[in-house]
C-alpha cells in the first residue's frame, strides 16, 4: 500500500502552487492569509479532506515543547518547523510562517515554541517532572519517539486513539510509521506532515553522475529504479567498476583514492531495512515478538549484503567531504543531507536504497531511531490555569490540543511538506525532477522496527559490531561478518525482556 501521506503531496502541490509563490515574495509577505487556502471540495479521497468546523479559539496560545536539533550543529536535522518569526526567503521557513499565519488568523490563536534539551535524560526530566506534579507546561510535545516512550510508561501522554478530535486515518498522518508505533491499538505519538524530521531521518542513496556515466554511458540508474532493477547486485557491479587507486601506490587511502561506496556503520542496519527485513515480528493482534533465532529472511539478507558492505570497495566513514570531492561513486546518508548538498562540487543524483533483488515488491527505507520524532499531547493539558479549553467549548484541554494538531498537520501538508521536497531537490534554482521523483519513492515505505527504535536490549549497535572488521576505515576482509547468529543470540533475551517490560508497563497503566 502506498503511503497516503506521500501521495497527498501531489494533491498539495496543485492546491498551493500560487500560495508558495506569494509566500516567497518579500514584497507581498503580508498577503498570505487564511483566505488563500480553502478545504478541498472534491470527494475522490476523503482521507485528504479536512472538514472540521472552524472554531474561534479565543486567542489561546498553543505552546509546543520541542526538542532542538541533534547535534545542535547538524543543519540537515535542524527542525525549525513549529515557529518562524518572519519570511526570510528560505522555503521551509516561509512555509512555516505562512502556515502559522493562516492558523492564527483563521482560528484566533497564537503559536509558541519552547525549546527543550535534545539530551535524552534532560529532555525527559524537563518534561516528566512538572507533568508528574500535575503542572500545565504545554499543549503539545514534539520529541523523539523513544523519549516519548519513557513518558507514556509513566502515564503522562494521552492515547491519541481516545480523542474525538483526532482522525489518524487522514492523509496528513504517516500510516506506515503509525502502524509501527501503535501498540495493541494505542498510539501515544503521531507521525506525519506536522514536521519533516521523520522524512529527513530516512536513509537514501546519493551517486556521482559523472563517475557512473564514465563507467557506463548507457546506464540510467533512474530508469533502473523505475523498472524495479536497482538492486544490491547492480550497485556492487558499479562499485567494483568505479573504485580507483588514484595515486597508483597499490593501497586504497581515504581522502586520496576513489571508493565505490562511502557510508558510516549505521548504514548496515538501513540496508537490512531496505531489503524489507526486520528483527521483530509484527503479530496480527498488534503486538510484537522476537524470535529465538534470526529469521531466515534476515540471514539471507545479511548474506546478500556482504557483497556491498564487507568489501574493500567500501569506505566506512561519514565523510561527505570526500563525496563532494569526487572520491566516491555512492554515498548513503539521511535525506536531510540533501540540505547540505549545495556545497557539492559534483553533479549528484538521488536514489532509494537498493532492493535485495528484482523480486522484492518495492523500495523501502529505514529511519534513524535517534532522531525519529513525533507529536504527543501531555495529560496535564487540561490544567491550563485560564481554562481556555472550557471557554472554547471543548471537553478537555487534551481535546483542544487534538483539534489544533489536526489543523496544524493539515496545513503543514499543504505548505511544509511540499516546501521540504522543493528545497531538497532544488539545484541552483532549478528543480531536479528525477531526484524529486526518487526522493518521494524512497520515502513512500518506511521500515520501523520497534526493537531498534526503542533500543530494547541495546540492539542498535548489533549490526555495527557484527560488520566491524575494518582497518583505517576500509572494510577489506571482515572476519566479524559471519557472527550475526551469535550476536543475535546474545541480544535476544535482554531485548525480549525489555520489550515485555515495556508492554506490561503500558498494560498496567490501563492498556
Amino acid at each position: 500500500m502506498m503511503k497516503k501521506r506521500i501521495t497527498a503531496l501531489f494533491f498539495a502541490f496543485l492546491m498551493i502552487a500560487s500560495c508558495l509563490l506569494v509566500s516567497c515574495d518579500k514584497d507581498s509577505k503580508k498577503t498570505a492569509t487564511a483566505g488563500q487556502i480553502e478545504s478541498p471540495t472534491d470527494t475522490v479521497d476523503t482521507s485528504k479532506v479536512y472538514d472540521a468546523p472552524v472554531k474561534d479559539l479565543g486567542g489561546h496560545e498553543f505552546i509546543f515543547y520541542a526538542k532542538g536539533a541533534w547535534p545542535l550543529t547538524s543543519v540537515q536535522l535542524a527542525t525549525h518547523e513549529i515557529y518562524a518569526e518572519d519570511f526570510n526567503g528560505e522555503k521551509i521557513n516561509d512555509a512555516v510562517f505562512t502556515r502559522n499565519l493562516q492558523l492564527e488568523e483563521k482560528y484566533n490563536c497564537k503559536i509558541k515554541m519552547q525549546p527543550v534539551s535534545s539530551s535524552g535524560t534532560k529532555y525527559v526530566s524537563q518534561i516528566k517532572d512538572p507533568l508528574l506534579a500535575g503542572d500545565y507546561v504545554c499543549d503539545l510535545l514534539f520529541g523523539r519517539v523513544d523519549y516519548n516512550a519513557t513518558l507514556m510508561q509513566s502515564n503522562l501522554l494521552v492515547d491519541m486513539n481516545t480523542l474525538e478530535n483526532m482522525d489518524l486515518s487522514k492523509a496528513w498522518y504517516d500510516d506506515f510509521s503509525m502502524n509501527a508505533i501503535t501498540f495493541e491499538g494505542k498510539a501515544f505519538t503521531v507521525i506525519g506532515d506536522g514536521a519533516t524530521l521523520d522524512d529527513r531521518t530516512c536513509w537514501i542513496m546519493y551517486f556521482n553522475k559523472q563517475i557512473v556515466n564514465d563507467f557506463d554511458s548507457e546506464l540510467n540508474l533512474y530508469q533502473k529504479v523505475r523498472e524495479g532493477k536497482w538492486t544490491i547486485d547492480l550497485m556492487y557491479d558499479v562499485m567494483v567498476g568505479t573504485t580507483y587507486d588514484n595515486d597508483g601506490d597499490g593501497t586504497m587511502t581515504i581522502g586520496k583514492d576513489r571508493f565505490g561506496y562511502i557510508s558510516e556503520r549505521t548504514t548496515n542496519w538501513y540496508h537490512v531495512n531496505a531489503c524489507n527485513t526486520t528483527l521483530s515480528v509484527h503479530n496480527g493482534d498488534g503486538s510484537y515478538s522476537i524470535p529465538d533465532a534470526p529469521k531466515q529472511e534476515l540471514l539471507d539478507t545479511w548474506s546478500a549484503l556482504k557483497k556491498i558492505l564487507a568489501t574493500p570497495q567500501r569506505e566506512v566513514s561519514w565523510t561527505i567531504k570526500n563525496f563532494h570531492n569526487g572520491l566516491g561513486t555512492f554515498f548513503a546518508c539521511n535525506a536531510g543531507t540533501l540540505l547540505e548538498m549545495g556545497a557539492s562540487g559534483i553533479e549528484y543524483g538521488i536514489l532509494p536504497m537498493p532492493k535485495l533483488n528484482e523480486e522484492q515488491d518495492k523500495y523501502y527505507t529505514g529511519v534513524e531511531h535517534y532522531n525519529f520524532c513525533g507529536y504527543a499531547i501531555p495529560v496535564t493539558a487540561s490544567n491550563d490555569p485560564n481554562k481556555d479549553w472550557q471557554k472554547n467549548g471543548f471537553e478537555s484541554g487534551e481535546e483542544q490540543s487534538a483539534y489544533f494538531l489536526e489543523a496544524f498537520s493539515y496545513y503543514s501538508m499543504m505548505h511544509l511538506t511540499p516546501a521540504f521536497f522543493d528545497q531538497v531537490c532544488l539545484k541552483q534554482a532549478v528543480m531536479d525532477l528525477d531526484s524529486r521523483e526518487m526522493v518521494i519513492m524512497a520515502l513512500e515505505n518506511k521500515i520501523i522496527d520497534p526493537v531498534v527504535l526503542f533500543n530494547w536490549g541495546n540492539t542498535v549497535d548489533m549490526f555495527m559490531t557484527v560488520g566491524s572488521g575494518t582497518k583505517e576505515g576500509i572494510v577489506g576482509n571482515d572476519e566479524n561478518w559471519d557472527t550475526l547468529t551469535s550476536a543475535y543470540g546474545a541480544m535476544v533475551t535482554p531485548a525480549r525482556t525489555a520489550m515485555e517490560q515495556f508492554l506490561e508497563s503500558l498494560r498496567n497503566l490501563g492498556m
